[in-house]
């Protein structure tokens, strides 16, 4: 199979820079401040776990993303988002603290 002339053109560019000794930019390099993936979950097995899912940068604080598919009263198709930060525990209602209770009794001298 032939490549095609923005593969071409992508390889040209690489074997310019190579010979002229500019610096490539690699993966690693890339900035990826304020971007993000979201890839179809392959993985779903009941309804109300994600369509799609993946990671969103936000000024350098990495987020999950996840998505759903829905379609509105009107038939309007639209897709509804939840984001939780990367490095929050998996489950941040478990280490929350327990309610105070009211004591049965008042008895304290303040």
């Amino acid at each position: 199979m032939l490549p095609t002339s923005t593969a071409k053109e992508n390889l040209y560019q690489l074997l310019h820079q190579l010979n002229s000794n500019q610096p490539i930019i690699t993966m690693a390099e890339y900035d990826n401040t304020n971007t993000g993936t979201f890839f179809v979950n392959d993985r779903k097995e009941k309804p109300n776990q994600p369509d799609y899912n993946g990671k969103i940068d936000v000024e350098g604080k990495t987020y999950y993303l996840k998505g759903w598919k829905k379609v509105a009263k009107s038939g309007l198709s639209f897709m509804s988002l939840a984001v939780n930060p990367a490095d929050a525990p998996a489950n941040a209602n478990a280490n929350a603290p327990a309610s105070a209770t009211v004591p049965a009794s008042d008895d304290s001298p303040f």
